[in-house]
């Protein structure tokens, strides 16, 4: 795995967990500092908490102020003229075990990387790639290490999660569709003791209005941020000198000088992209190598994080032995469709910024595209008018969304049917009159090496809902569900024949029924 930041660190986690190995080489030695993300949509806590992290990112964000509102300011110590709860602060308990995170990348990304770590995963941080080779059954890494000396690593694939700049995307010659740059931005840091000025107000972000419709952001501690402004793309940006820069933070935070210091301040492109292709042979990309979206939303990171969920579950059906290698073709479409409709809906609520014609499409909920997304399943019944995406409690087991939280009794306390699928393993959920699919995947997987087996109740109190209504199934009908939550296949009835239905579904399911590659 080449680029160490939050994305390629949770694919080394979801592996690690899952009992494969990874080598990961970053080069940097120690976690960003620079502002990035910091809010971690629902679907995407689910899968740390799948992996024995969720319960740490929540203790870093219940140790700081509340910051789950945006306002529109004269200047962020001045009056505020419009304040709103961010959309992914909302309850989401309905449809998720786990609400949002509001936690800065950093404090995320050393929580990944230390339950990376502890589950047994190589991160091989100061350490660059010089070289890659392919070969048709394998890849060879050039590395140089921290010491200068250069050494080689042999390995079955390779990920690639190297950031929008990405040097392997370059270098396999995929390119991009979309918009290079949306808006030409200058993003200045600063640092500066927020807690006044903040008030105990519930803020994460503001906005000021004309001249610079400044965006201002800062840390979960308060004392550093940023604010950014567009500037015209024939605009020098040697212009934005100390003096200019210093004015435009004084204007923003609404504080002279002499109360925040100057941390620096760069220029950058505001894109809204996809990578032509997400893989070449057994280099796969995923992150900010193959899409780039607007920091409006906050779905750049997330989403992500869902290209390494996805990926890492197909591979490690594949090293374990349960899948065919062919599996790992669904990663493209599946991903690249959520891919391009994130782009698609983050671009759309640039629009005030951006500096390029934004072509109009209808606006999504952040809950349908952070949460509610459908991928294509080989093999699944087509229904006509299916959206790409949807309001998460609007899925009811359809084939490719992700399979309904329904709260289930237990010894220890209710739990959601997402944990009910574990340890990288498939689940045949049926319902409570099931059980001839069960005993099907008994004879299917007799030495229970891949595939989980559970009935849900026929109701659960006080709830109005039955349980097979929720996941789209009547009492005799079953789901078989992905180790990412997806559901591959459903049917609302009994079969004669159980054992030769969920033969076909499950060979579907593990891409063993693809043509074989000439």
């Amino acid at each position: 795995m080449v680029g160490g930041s939050i994305v390629g660190a949770s694919a080394a986690l979801f592996l690690a967990a899952r009992g494969i190995t990874p080598v990961l080489v970053e080069k940097h030695s120690a976690v960003s500092t620079r502002l990035r993300a910091k809010l971690f949509y629902p679907r995407t806590m689910e899968a740390y908490r799948s992996v024995g992290a969720g319960r740490d990112v929540y203790a870093i964000q219940n140790r700081l102020p509340p910051a789950d509102h945006a306002a529109a300011v004269a200047s962020l110590n001045g009056p505020e003229l419009r304040r709103w709860r961010l959309p992914a602060a909302q309850d989401f308990s309905s449809v998720s075990p786990c609400p949002s995170a509001f936690v800065k990348q950093a404090d995320l990304e050393k929580v990944v990387r230390a339950h990376a770590r502890a589950a047994g995963a190589d991160l091989r941080l100061g350490h660059r790639l010089l070289e890659l080779r392919r070969h048709d059954d394998h890849v060879v890494a050039v590395i140089r290490g921290v010491d200068g000396a250069t050494y080689t690593v042999s390995a079955d694939y390779l990920l690639a999660a190297d950031g929008n700049g990405s040097a392997i995307r370059e270098g396999l010659g995929i390119g991009r569709s979309g918009t290079e740059a949306v808006a030409h931005i200058m993003e200045i840091g600063f640092e500066a003791d927020l807690r006044q000025v903040l008030d105990g107000r519930r803020l994460a972000l503001a906005f000021t209005g004309p001249p610079e419709h400044a965006f201002l952001s800062w840390n979960t501690a308060q004392d550093r941020g940023t604010v950014s402004v567009t500037y015209p793309e024939t605009t020098d940006p040697a212009t934005f000198d100390d003096q200019r820069c210093r004015g435009i933070v004084s204007r923003a935070l609404g504080l002279p000088p002499s109360h925040f210091t100057l941390t620096g301040h760069r220029p950058w492109q505001m894109g809204g992209w996809l990578a032509d292709s997400y893989r070449v042979g057994r280099i796969f990309l995923l992150g900010d190598a193959v899409h780039v979206t607007p920091p409006t939303g906050g779905f750049g990171a997330n989403t992500g994080i869902q290209d390494a969920w996805n990926l890492t579950t197909k591979l490690v059906s594949v090293l374990r032995g349960h899948a065919d290698p062919r599996l790992l073709e669904d990663y493209e479409p599946e991903r690249r469709a959520v891919g391009r409709i994130t782009v698609e809906q983050a671009l759309l609520r640039a629009r005030d910024r951006a500096q390029v014609p934004i072509e109009d499409r209808p606006l999504l909920s952040e809950a349908a595209v952070a949460i509610g997304y459908r991928y294509p399943i080989p093999g699944a019944a087509t229904v006509a008018g299916l959206p790409t995406a949807d309001e998460p409690d609007r899925w009811h087991g359809e084939p490719g969304t992700r399979l309904p939280h329904v709260l289930l009794p237990g010894k220890d306390g209710p739990r959601s049917t997402l944990d009910l699928v574990r340890a990288g393993r498939y689940l045949m959920l049926a319902g409570p009159e099931g059980r001839p699919w069960t005993r099907a995947a008994r004879e299917l997987d007799p030495h229970r090496a891949f595939l989980d087996t559970a009935l849900l109740p026929r109701r659960i109190a006080p709830a109005t809902a039955r349980p097979t209504d929720t996941c789209g199934i009547g009492d005799h009908g079953a789901l078989l569900v992905r180790p990412d939550h997806v559901i591959a296949w459903r049917t609302a009835h009994a079969a004669p024949d159980a054992l030769t239905v969920l033969a076909a579904a499950t060979r579907r399911a593990l891409g063993a029924d693809r043509p074989a590659p000439c």
